[in-house]
């Protein structure tokens, strides 16, 4: 941890202003470059398009879509006999507020307040996952109501806290991902749950009287992850586990580095060993 930490200081505080400069205009013009269209109707209608199409294209391609009826089907939650013990709806959540909230930014991008771009960025994230949960109905997987009530939890949050200044400041949710190594054979990692942590971190650069203080750089963190349950995971026992812990916000280290690409990056995705965990619950 120590280690981690001391690293952690020395990345942030290495870069000079002429390679930040440079980067943070790189990554602008490649945003511009990507917004497609700066009219915000026109805008919505592409991304909408273009995440829908992306969706279908790989459903058809690994999920097996269109190879049965729309049907419907039960997935449960957490209970130690479900399909991949829970991970799956912390998975769906997620993956809806990540894409909420990406879809709003290109908004505001596009000239669109905090409070519209965070509306339509989330009702477009919902739109995008109830195709995905459609075209799931046409496959062997079904058409489930967890996972489309698990993509509301996490298309609703993405509004109330991105649409919230003072409460985005305080809250992240975040991804941590290793793939696991039987999986990248298959040629998808969307679903490769037994490499993945799904969490949420409260900040302490949150409070008002942190946010000058080094305490701005610690947060708490409550995660979620199951182990063991698909097919692929030779040798993996079947586990589930809830904890807790105290890390290092990287996200507001990157902020004091000044490169916007890596604050935005580490506000959605968490990096393993940077943090201290201990176990809330486990089975």
């Amino acid at each position: 941890m120590i280690k981690t930490l001391l690293l952690s200081f020395l990345f942030t505080f290495s870069f000079s202003s002429e390679f930040i400069n440079k980067s943070n205009n790189t990554t602008a013009v490649i945003n511009d470059f990507l917004l497609f269209s700066k009219e915000p109707t026109t805008g919505l209608i592409v991304d909408n398009l273009l995440i829908d199409l992306m969706i279908t294209s790989w459903g058809y391609k690994h999920w097996a879509w269109g190879e049965e009826s729309l049907h419907f089907k039960s997935e449960k939650w957490f209970q130690e006999d479900s399909a991949t013990g829970g991970s799956d709806k912390t998975g769906h959540f997620y993956m809806t507020y990540l894409l909420s909230r990406v879809l709003a930014s290109r908004m505001q991008d596009r000239g669109w307040s905090l409070e519209d771009s965070s509306l339509a960025g989330a009702i477009s994230g919902m739109f995008a996952m109830t195709l995905l949960e459609v075209g799931d109905g046409t496959s062997p997987y079904g058409f489930s109501k967890e996972d489309l009530l698990s993509d509301g939890l996490g298309a609703l949050s993405a509004y109330l806290i991105r649409s919230n200044p003072k409460v985005d400041k305080f809250i992240d949710i975040r991804l941590e991902y290793f793939p696991t190594a039987s999986y990248l054979a298959g040629g998808d990692n969307t679903t490769d749950y037994s490499g993945m942590k799904h969490l949420v971190a409260f900040q302490f650069k949150g409070f008002e009287q942190f946010q000058s203080h080094p305490l701005r750089f610690v947060e708490v963190q409550v995660g979620y992850y199951a182990r063991g349950y698909r097919t692929f995971d030779v040798d993996i026992a079947k586990s589930q586990q809830a904890y807790i812990g105290i890390g290092i916000n990287l996200s507001e280290l990157a902020n004091e580095s000044g490169i916007n690409l890596l604050k935005n990056l580490f506000e959605f995705y968490q990096p393993g060993s940077t943090y201290l965990e201990t176990n809330l619950w486990q089975r």
